[in-house]
C-alpha cells in the first residue's frame, strides 16, 4: 500500500469513527410558555467534552430572529426614586458552556429571544430552535 493511499484511509476512518461519536454538545429539557410577538425558551445545555464550549447563536423557523439573553437584577432610579429589585434583559454575544459542565437557562437567567414571532406560540406546541 502506499503512502498516499495508507493516508487516505486513515482520513476515512478518522472521519468515520468522527461521524458516530457522541456530540460533546447536549440540550435537553426544553420548554417555553404560550406567547404573543414574543417568546422565550428556557433549557439545559450540557458538555460532555474535555474542552469548554461557546454558545453564541441560535435561530428558530417560528422567529423573525433569535438572541442568546440574560436577566438579571438590581437597582434603578424611577421617578427620582432609588428602586431595588429591579429586573432588566438584555442580550449577550456568547455563553461558556464549561467542560464537563453545564450551562442552564431558567426564569430570572439566561434564556433564548424569540423575536418576531411568525404565529402564537400555543401550550404543548413543538418547534425546532438550533443552538
Amino acid at each position: 500500500m502506499t503512502r498516499a493511499a495508507a493516508l487516505l484511509l486513515l482520513a476515512f476512518a478518522l472521519l468515520a469513527t468522527h461521524a458516530t461519536a457522541a456530540p460533546a454538545i447536549v440540550a435537553s429539557g426544553a420548554w417555553s410558555r404560550p406567547a404573543i410577538g414574543t417568546g422565550v425558551v428556557y433549557l439545559r445545555v450540557a458538555n460532555r467534552g474535555p474542552r469548554p464550549g461557546l454558545l453564541d447563536a441560535a435561530r428558530s423557523p417560528v422567529a423573525r430572529a433569535v438572541e442568546l439573553h440574560r436577566s438579571t437584577s438590581g437597582s434603578a432610579m424611577m421617578g427620582g426614586t432609588m428602586m431595588s429589585g429591579v429586573m432588566s434583559m438584555h442580550p449577550v454575544r456568547a455563553l461558556a458552556v464549561p467542560a464537563h459542565g453545564t450551562l442552564t437557562f431558567a426564569p430570572g437567567g439566561y434564556h433564548v429571544m424569540l423575536i418576531g414571532l411568525q404565529h402564537d406560540l400555543r401550550p404543548g406546541e413543538r418547534f425546532p430552535l438550533q443552538l
